[in-house]
């Protein structure tokens, strides 16, 4: 009988009482070493890769647009920023142009 748990390796996790670490993690997740679930790219970014190995798979929403959607695995969650308001990359909300600056769409 095994006498040590052992951790589960990078993008991979298990459940309680597993016996092998044999679950990737979905797409728009990730997990480093020795964890039990798989954390969510945060919102602002996305992943399509499955088995991720660190938050840095999760990738930006660009300039000009916004996800508030945590786990996401496409740029199709990024949407773009409304007239009179903006983004930087990685961003869950666009914000306000202040009094005497503008923005178009998607800017």
């Amino acid at each position: 009988a095994a006498s040590l748990c052992q951790d589960c390796g990078a993008g991979k996790f298990s459940g309680q009482a597993a016996s092998t670490c044999v679950e990737e993690c979905p797409a728009g997740t990730y997990s480093i070493a020795a964890t039990s679930t798989c954390e969510d790219c945060i919102a602002g970014k996305f992943s399509g890769a499955t088995g991720a190995t660190s938050e840095a798979t999760c990738q930006d929403c660009g300039a000009g647009k916004y996800s508030s959607a945590a786990g996401a695995i496409s740029d199709a969650t990024c949407s773009d920023c409304t007239a009179g308001k903006f983004s930087s990359q990685a961003a869950s909300t666009c914000s306000v142009c202040i009094a005497g600056k503008h923005s178009g769409a998607a800017s």
